[in-house]
């Protein structure tokens, strides 16, 4: 995409909100048009497989992150009342407003894309995505066709920008104008970020997962795990003798949990094993938000970020006897 960083961020800073109504049917349009364009969307992706830069895409997947999505209530310049006080004839309100300029820095997982942009589009946010170009062709294909909806909808496309760089002090010198910085990510680039973002930062290990196994039973499962090529790290008892790339081996259960527990990304872990006990204290042990026993880390993917992290609420107080003009919701 074209433009460095301070002409990106400059032209988030001036997107005129306005015409940025009727959210839902927005995420609809989105929906159907990611829908109409499969065939060219998987074109894209099989050539970012072709070129190692990628992995097949679950439409079901992205398909679960719409329907989410729909459910949410959440919803920028929503106006809602929380309490009417009839003693002191006041009645408290809520309005949902947006944060502002939010960076999402990633590994370039193209569900992160899709979620991050439907939810900050919810938020109201102008949204800057920075990855080192992981599944590039996929992702900027996503993000030109969300860019195209948004212009139809007399919205500036610039709500929605991608930027490929792993420059993150680049990014990060801008904090005067970015309002929320968001890292979904491996454990080590979420250390980093946190140590060098100086504004408002979240951080989620989300498409990031720790696999340990002890037991050789399920083999053929734990291949066709790793064949997915999603960020697994695999963590192996020394006596099982099975190779690997990349993988970290350790004595037992103990040294194991400690290592996920200080190197892992906190997201998902799983455990292959036949002890009960096992399973028993690496699901108490672990610090990860979703364990699996002798099943796929992968199979529970939904993102840890909710959508009032990426809002602000404004309180409205007036009495009962106040009368909004008719043209006032």
């Amino acid at each position: 995409m074209e433009g460095n960083i301070n002409e990106k961020i400059t032209k988030a800073m001036l997107v005129n909100k306005e015409n940025l109504i009727n959210i839902k049917w927005v995420i609809k349009q989105i929906k159907n048009a990611i829908n109409n364009n499969e065939k060219i969307i998987k074109h894209a992706n099989e050539i970012d497989k072709k070129n190692n830069n990628g992995f097949i895409l679950d439409f079901n997947i992205i398909n679960n992150i719409f329907n989410n999505i729909e459910k949410e209530k959440i919803i920028y310049k929503n106006v809602t009342l929380s309490q009417k006080d009839n003693e002191k004839k006041i009645i408290y309100g809520r309005q949902i407003m947006d944060i502002g300029n939010v960076v999402v820095i990633n590994d370039g997982s193209p569900y992160i894309i899709v979620e991050m942009i439907l939810r900050n589009i919810l938020a109201g946010n102008s949204t800057i995505f920075v990855n080192n170009g992981f599944m590039y062709g996929t992702n900027n294909l996503l993000v030109q066709i969300v860019q195209s909806i948004l212009e139809q909808c007399n919205i500036s496309k610039y709500l929605i920008q991608i930027h490929i760089t792993e420059n993150y002090d680049e990014i990060l010198s801008n904090y005067s104008n970015i309002d929320l910085v968001i890292c979904i990510a491996d454990h080590s680039l979420q250390t980093l970020i946190l140590q060098k973002s100086k504004v408002k930062t979240i951080v989620s290990g989300y498409e990031n997962f720790d696999l340990y196994i002890e037991d050789a039973t399920h083999l053929d499962l734990i291949d066709t795990i790793i064949n997915t090529k999603l960020n697994i790290q695999i963590y192996i008892n020394n006596q099982l003798k099975l190779d690997y790339d990349n993988a970290i081996y350790v004595d037992n259960l103990d040294e194991a949990i400690a290592k996920i527990n200080y190197n892992g990304n906190k997201y998902s872990s799983s455990i292959f094993t036949a002890s009960p006990n096992n399973a028993s204290k690496f699901i108490k042990e672990v610090k990860s938000k979703i364990v699996t026993v002798n099943t796929s880390p992968t199979i529970e993917r939904i993102i840890d970020i909710k959508q009032n992290d990426l809002v602000n609420e404004k309180t409205i107080i007036y009495p009962l006897t106040f009368k909004f003009s008719k043209n006032n919701k």
